[in-house]
């Protein structure tokens, strides 16, 4: 009764609505609760299958080493077609530890999709390793093959692991018994063919007469087919001769073998028949776009040798090798560093340590401006800043806290936009002064460079930048040639008289006087004359040193004889030889120099590219000065000259001392590979001093504007970086083997500041080559520096 009563009960709203909110919450517990469980079991599911697959991957044991030499070495198991890739690991005390064979390869693409068994236990490889340990593995009945591989042997996820074995790579390998090189599978059948060109241009450059004709006349070898020389263009076209880390790998004097796809060849072979293309066949390697330097630059790189001195500064070179590593490709920008540290120039012998620790766990830009410190430090040269180069594309920012580095810290991971004009050793334009460069030569936190130096002259204006169609003859982009020496003619009619020796001044107050007279023509301008003298050196004409700024003929000496090495010293780096002659003149010079040589080679690399007679003076045209040349006279023979007034003498030559025999013919082809290997992806410039009223009374000048002294007042030639602008400075800085370009920061706050754009080349201003002894010889044009004196100034440049 009682019971029923209570069923009938009913709640108010608020109390049933409390009843219900209860029970919706006991059932989302309870639901809450079974999800948990539920995935707990999974969990325990899953974990037990994880460790079931982590049981079945090679797990690294560490490298127990007291004495810094360990690795591990991979012994590759025989095996063929579809068997699986199996081998151990076991370890490696470099150079003592038996034969052994390195790999050196391309990584590729950096997902792991292939694998090895090592020990029974998986470890993931990339695919470009798994071609080639499938290629290079011994054939089932063969021994098993010891061989290291970066990939393999290091463990790649231990950073501290890392940090030590790129200390040991170079000495891995140079401690191989052999190298063996992956070059890559070969899908469209290019190696064969690459090999047998490369066989047989050994045999044609080993026959004198052949190897003659290719040097001279440039010989097209046209019976060799097309398609083999296309082969050998997509062999020095392959990646693994752009990755940082090979110079190391295969710069050592180990025997190395080449493995294409299915070919291989000795890699001294390759090498020698490439150096030989790129020495005696320079038109054949143009004209069939072969990269040789991909090649030559590799071969012992990294063996320390006795070397001819033109070699030897750049091999000695910490920062030349990072040049040559900026050129190449890699994954992690610091390997542009880190893989230069097994060269010998990267030891510091009063630290008796190597220049930098590697660490990669330290931001790019941190490695950066360090490196940078530490070579302005221990090198008594600027050479460091002449591996800046800016191409003027934007770049993209360094990751870390720094992005920006200084703009004279050079960017490794950018690359170089083409060849050094500081080649280390080549010129002194400095003279014998040292940088003095040390830690109190820094300033806002190592960001700022501080440095002593003269402000030569002011850029008034540039060219476009240069390109290698521009020293092509059926090119339209070989205007830019004419182009540049419409605006050095121009600038030099513009210019004051240059201090003038009193024999030769009428004739140059002549020469300008005629030269302002046709500068209101441009297509006279652009006329190539010989009249016309370079206000940089009184001595030289116009026309010299216009040629000379395109190819320094050091360089076309050079590339003109490969075979020998240049002269110990060049007396001066600017030719000095005799104005030419008017052109209706019967005169000629019986000058042998190799300064004489490259003028002549520049004159016919000119009628080359410009074969018409519209592009000459008719009066004045270059083109005779190649005839008279070929008719110089020999030993005791006549000689004509022409004075002002047309009159005529002559005399006989009884001086033998520099007669003996002809000067050597010109090389039109050697002057065009000096014009591309050094005024490429470089503009043409002229300065314009601000304050030309130079006394002509006295050899030495005291000038304004702290510039120096003793040069000429009115404009310069100059091969200037792509972003060189009009307003731009031309230096020399203290230590400084070129000229350097600056821009000036126009902030008022900041009116004593610098922004480094570039190295120059300036004829009149590089001093002198270095001669055996390691001094300087000679001036070569270039102004005695000042050491503290009047004009110095100091440059803060950010």
């Amino acid at each position: 009764m009682a019971h029923s009563n209570l069923s009938n009960i009913s709640f108010s709203p608020g109390r049933q609505f409390l009843h219900n909110l209860a029970r919706e919450q006991d059932n989302r517990q309870r639901e809450e609760e079974q999800r948990l469980a539920r995935e707990s079991e999974q969990l325990a599911r899953e974990k037990k299958i994880e460790s079931a697959v982590l049981a079945t991957f090679y797990s690294y044991q560490p490298i127990h080493d007291s004495y810094g030499t360990g690795t591990r070495v991979l012994v590759l198991k025989p095996g063929g077609g579809d068997d699986k890739l199996a081998g151990r690991l076991e370890p490696l005390w470099v150079g003592n530890s038996g034969d052994y064979k390195a790999l050196s390869y391309v990584w590729g693409e950096p997902r792991l999709t292939d694998a090895i068994l090592i020990d029974g236990k998986k470890l993931a490889i990339t695919e470009s390793l798994g071609a080639a340990l499938r290629r290079l593995r011994p054939p089932t009945g063969r021994p098993a093959l010891r061989i290291w591989i970066d990939q393999i042997c290091i463990n790649q996820r231990d950073t501290v692991e890392r940090n030590k074995q790129v200390r040991l790579m170079h000495a891995i390998f140079r401690a191989a018994s052999q190298i063996l090189v992956w070059l890559g599978p070969d899908a469209d059948g290019h190696a064969s063919r690459a090999f047998q060109l490369v066989g047989a241009l050994r045999s044609i450059f080993g026959d004198k007469l052949l190897a003659s004709l290719c040097k001279s006349k440039g010989a097209s070898l046209d019976w060799l087919p097309t398609e083999y020389w296309r082969s050998l263009r997509e062999l020095s076209r392959l990646p693994w001769f752009r990755r940082a880390w090979i110079p190391q790998e295969i710069g050592t004097d180990a025997e190395a073998v080449v493995h294409w796809g299915s070919e291989n060849m000795g890699w001294e072979a390759l090498h020698d028949s490439m150096k030989k293309l790129e020495v005696q066949g320079w038109e054949l390697k143009k004209k069939y776009k072969i990269d040789t330097s991909s090649v030559t630059l590799l071969f012992h790189r990294f063996v320390d040798k006795p070397r001819p001195k033109a070699e030897s500064r750049a091999h000695r070179s910490f920062v030349y090798q990072l040049c040559l590593s900026a050129r190449t490709l890699a994954t992690d920008p610091r390997d542009y560093v880190y893989s230069q540290l097994g060269h010998h120039s990267a030891w510091v012998e009063a630290e008796q340590a190597i220049i930098i620790q590697p660490d990669y766990d330290n931001a790019i830009s941190t490695i950066y401006h360090e490196i940078a410190i530490r070579a302005l430090s221990n090198d008594s040269t600027l050479m460091l800043l002449n591996a800046v180069s800016d191409s003027g594309d934007a770049r993209p920012p360094l990751p870390g806290p720094d992005p920006l580095l200084p703009t004279w810290v050079p960017r490794w991971d950018a690359g170089r936009f083409h060849s050094l004009v500081g080649h280390p050793g080549r010129y002194r334009a400095a003279g014998s002064s040292r940088s003095g460069i040390t830690s109190g030569s820094f300033e806002d936190g190592y960001k700022t460079l501080v440095v002593k130096g003269v402000v030569v002259d002011t850029i008034a204006k540039v060219t476009p930048r240069f390109t290698s169609h521009c020293f092509v003859s059926d090119s339209s982009k070989k205007d830019l040639v004419q182009a540049a020496w419409r605006l050095a003619r121009l600038s030099a009619a513009a210019s004051p008289p240059a201090q003038p020796s009193s024999s030769r001044a009428d004739t140059a107050r002549g020469s300008q006087a005629s030269l302002s007279s046709s500068s209101s023509s441009k297509s006279d301008a652009a006329k190539f004359t010989t009249q016309g003298a370079y206000r940089g050196d009184a001595s030289a004409p116009a026309l010299l040193a216009f040629l000379e700024t395109l190819a320094p003929a050091a360089l076309v000496t050079e590339l003109s004889s490969p075979a020998t090495p240049p002269p110990a010293a060049t007396p001066r780096l600017m030719p000095k030889i005799p104005k030419p002659p008017p052109a209706d003149s019967t005169t000629t010079t019986n000058n042998n120099s190799n300064n004489t040589a490259a003028y002549h080679s520049g004159l016919a690399a000119l009628q080359k590219l410009f074969p018409s007679s519209s592009s000459y003076s008719s009066k004045h045209d270059p083109r005779k000065l190649l005839s008279l040349a070929a008719s110089t006279a020999a030993p005791d023979s006549t000689t004509t000259t022409t004075n002002n007034n047309n009159n005529t003498s002559t005399s006989t030559s009884t001086s033998t001392s520099n007669s003996k025999q002809k000067p050597p013919p010109p090389n039109p082809t050697a002057w065009l590979q000096a014009a591309e290997d050094h005024a490429v992806h470089r503009c043409f410039a002229v300065t314009q001093s601000k304050n030309d009223n130079t006394s002509t009374t006295t050899t030495t000048t005291t000038t304004t504007n702290n510039r120096a002294e003793g040069k000429p007042g009115g404009c310069y030639f100059a091969m200037a970086p792509p972003t060189a602008r009009a307003g731009d400075a031309l230096v020399l800085l203290a230590g400084g083997e070129t000229p350097y370009v600056l821009r000036p920061v126009t902030a008022e706050a900041k009116k004593d500041r610098w922004v480094f754009v570039g190295e120059a080349y300036v004829p009149g201003l590089m001093g002198a080559v270095e001669g055996e002894d390691g001094g300087a010889k000679g001036n070569g044009g270039g102004s005695k520096w000042p050491g503290d004196g009047a004009g110095v100034v100091t440059f803060r440049i950010g």
